[in-house]
């Protein structure tokens, strides 16, 4: 099968072990994500507001490795799973509502530590820091109509394209290659759908930075419990920094292939799918690096951290 024409017969089995590696780590994090956030439930009987965007983030990204690996495994296996033209339609709206939402969560996520941790004349904003308990779940209402709809609008451009609307009925393409004889049109509606998201994680994520600044000035010479919260946000705000840049980074190399790659490379449509495939694992990987509890949880669940407690302790009595 030659996806648009785009690649040979036989994919190499570095593209597809690269694949399978990004989309495997990426399931793995995001399931992780979304267990500590259970496992923080059960221990606590409530969720903090952080977690509960970070849940929803972890369960698109989940989504989204999820129907990645469906379209490629029908494609390497034939298994014709879109045999009409009206269940490739659902599952585009689909991949571009978990795209989107991907984008939104992450601007909630950014929004939320700039409320948590900047001062405010504004009585909007002061509002919302003092209320920030009922404004989240009202934040990620809006997040999810934003990305539904959003996502609807999107789907209108394949809708009209004449790659995806002739007749199918008489074989079965694979997801794979029908998004590869829309490339372009695919890359340009994830910048369109996530560009606005990337403004508001750049915009509130240097205004949080410029806040601690500020504030570490302030409380320079003085040592109270804030000064503990206050450290606890500058790593926080340092990771977030991390996560910007990686989006900065992701953007470029999008904008790149949709203006260059895509056209002149044979190779470029599945070097679309690297990268996207690649943005999954990476996020939340500096998410997790970046939150304490999470960064504890990880060690003591996957470098078994209480079995090196319970041994270092035996160790001392002895």
């Amino acid at each position: 099968m030659n996806p648009g024409g785009y690649i040979p017969n036989h994919v190499s089995f570095f593209r597809i072990g690269v694949l399978a590696l990004e989309m495997s780590t990426g399931l793995l994090m995001n399931a992780f994500l979304i267990f500590a956030v259970y496992r923080d439930f059960l221990k606590t009987k409530t969720v903090s507001n952080s977690y509960k965007i970070l849940l929803g983030l972890a369960i698109s990204n989940v989504c989204f490795g999820i129907l990645m690996s469906l379209a490629l495994l029908d494609y390497f296996c034939s298994l014709g799973i879109f045999p009409t033209i009206n269940p490739t339609y659902i599952y585009l709206y689909l991949l571009l509502f978990t795209i989107t939402s991907c984008g939104w969560f992450s601007a909630s996520l950014g929004f939320f530590y700039f409320i948590k941790i900047s001062d405010f004349k504004s009585r909007c904003f002061s509002w919302m820091k003092t209320n920030i308990s009922s404004f989240v779940p009202r934040m990620l209402l809006v997040t999810g109509t934003v990305s539904l709809f959003n996502s609807l609008l999107s789907n209108l451009l394949f809708i009209f394209r004449p790659t995806l609307s002739g007749n199918t009925t008489d074989y079965s393409p694979s997801m794979v290659s029908l998004l590869s004889r829309s490339s372009t049109t695919f890359v340009k509606t994830a910048i369109i759908s996530t560009v606005l998201p990337f403004l508001v994680v750049f915009t509130t994520t240097l205004f949080t930075v410029v806040a601690l600044k500020k504030h570490r000035k302030r409380m320079k010479n003085v040592q109270t419990s804030d000064s503990l919260h206050m450290r606890s946000y500058e790593n926080v705000v340092r990771r977030m920094t991390h996560c910007l840049l990686f989006y900065v980074i992701f953007y470029v190399v999008m904008i790149i292939v949709y203006f260059v790659v895509i056209t002149w490379v044979e190779s470029g449509f599945w070097l679309l799918l690297l990268l996207l495939n690649s943005f999954s694992p990476v996020q939340s990987t500096l998410l997790v690096l970046a939150n304490p509890r999470l960064k504890a949880a990880w060690k003591e669940i996957f470098l078994c951290a209480h079995l090196q407690e319970m041994f270092s302790t035996k160790k001392q009595q002895n």
